[in-house]
């Protein structure tokens, strides 16, 4: 970008962009949510890739808004009157592609400010930039498409900072393209906005499938159909949501039966489906290593604990109730509740640990327990729940 007086919105950009130079390479993180369909640089070179970045929503939109009016097609009033050439405006559009990836604000208040400056003048540079050069007669049919493709980017990344207006904004420029004859853009922008809606506000899930529906049917056998339905049910997978996620790619199975990324989504659910198999696969052998069926001495533990359980609570003493009891793999844990306080408990602790052990290694029926290596565990707590002392018995 030139700092000419003869380009002076860019100028004024580079300016702004060099005094935060030093800081924003280290401070600011490359890239985040940008990866919903790889990364959104709004070249013509890879106009396929859709991406996701989280913004910070506390910025200001005062200097976009007097740069950018509501038309979104507006073109400078240069004082010179100087008429830039496509090349020139898309060497501006790419360097405000490239200057607003970033999604982290950087630590330090003045820091910060700077960067959020950089930031939103960067954007209206690049969106002005744009809207010229879409409205330019001597652009080519190349140019004018990375022009919509980035200006729905740019407008997309102010959106997710939570900038006033560029939700709007975004919009008006899918409903723009639309009506133009460049398909795969209005494609994608859209993809944006529904991402920039749906995704990240935890919309209930049927509203999402039936708007990611409504995306596929207006876009038959677009690329970001069935990109859109996997990341959805990754997100929805991210959230805890398995069952959610698979129902999400039941729908896009029904929706997009004749797409051909129709492959995506059958491998995506044979993703949860091994996950899930994985899960289920775990718990069978968890419980096999807790409980073999040819195990005597578990089974004997079992059946005698489920005898005491039945009795349950026991008072031990004024102070003592044994409320619950469980068998472990080879062992047996007792649960009392103790009415003393823990400074109480802290001071008669040793005792009691002493006390119980010599008692379950004297007692005929607990010492041969313990000869058959089954372990004692004995746990107290209070009312409340809290645990004051634990230990175990070992032979």
């Amino acid at each position: 970008m030139t700092g000419s007086g003869k380009y002076w919105l860019c100028g004024r950009a580079a300016s702004v962009f060099a005094a935060t130079a030093l800081g924003l390479s280290l401070l600011c993180s490359a890239t985040g949510c940008e990866a919903v369909f790889g990364q959104a640089e709004g070249s013509s070179d890879n106009p396929k890739d859709i991406s996701t970045e989280s913004g910070d929503p506390q910025l200001a939109d005062d200097q976009l808004s007097a740069n950018d009016d509501v038309t979104d097609d507006a073109t400078p009033e240069d004082v010179e009157a100087v008429v830039r050439s496509p090349d020139e405006l898309m060497e501006v559009i790419r360097e405000s592609l490239a200057e607003t990836r970033n999604r982290k604000r950087p630590k330090g208040r003045i820091i910060r400010e700077t960067w959020q400056a950089a930031q939103e003048q960067f954007i209206a540079v690049g969106v002005l930039a744009c809207a010229e050069l879409v409205e330019h007669k001597e652009a080519s049919d190349e140019q004018l498409r990375e022009a919509w493709k980035s200006k729905a980017v740019l407008l997309y990344r102010a959106a997710e900072h939570g900038w006033p207006e560029f939700d709007d904004r975004l919009s008006r420029t899918v409903d723009q393209l639309k009506q133009t004859s460049f398909i795969e853009e209005a494609e994608y922008a859209d993809g944006l906005l529904l991402v920039h809606r749906c995704f990240e506000r935890k919309m209930p899930v049927h509203e999402v499938v039936e708007k990611l529906t409504e995306h596929a049917h207006e876009f038959p056998g677009g690329d970001t159909c069935a990109k859109l339905f996997v990341a959805y049910a990754k997100k929805l997978e991210d959230r805890g949501l398995e069952g959610n996620a698979r129902l999400c790619c039941q729908a896009a199975l029904w929706t997009l039966h004749d797409h051909p990324e129709i492959g995506s989504i059958r491998h995506q659910l044979s993703v949860f489906d091994a996950k899930e198999n994985i899960t289920r696969n775990w718990a069978v052998a968890s419980a096999s290593v807790q409980l073999q069926p040819d195990d005597d001495i578990q089974r004997e533990l079992e059946q005698q604990v489920a005898q005491v359980r039945g009795m349950l609570p026991i008072r031990v003493d004024s102070a003592t109730t044994l409320t619950e009891i469980s068998a472990g793999s080879h062992s047996i844990d007792y649960h009392y509740v103790v009415t003393i306080s823990a400074q109480q408990m802290d001071l008669q602790k040793d005792s009691i640990r002493q006390k119980v052990t010599e008692l379950a290694r004297s007692v005929g029926a607990t010492r041969l327990v313990l000869a058959k290596g089954v372990s004692l565990n004995y746990s107290y707590h209070d009312p409340n729940g809290n645990q004051l002392l634990y230990f175990s018995v070992r032979n």
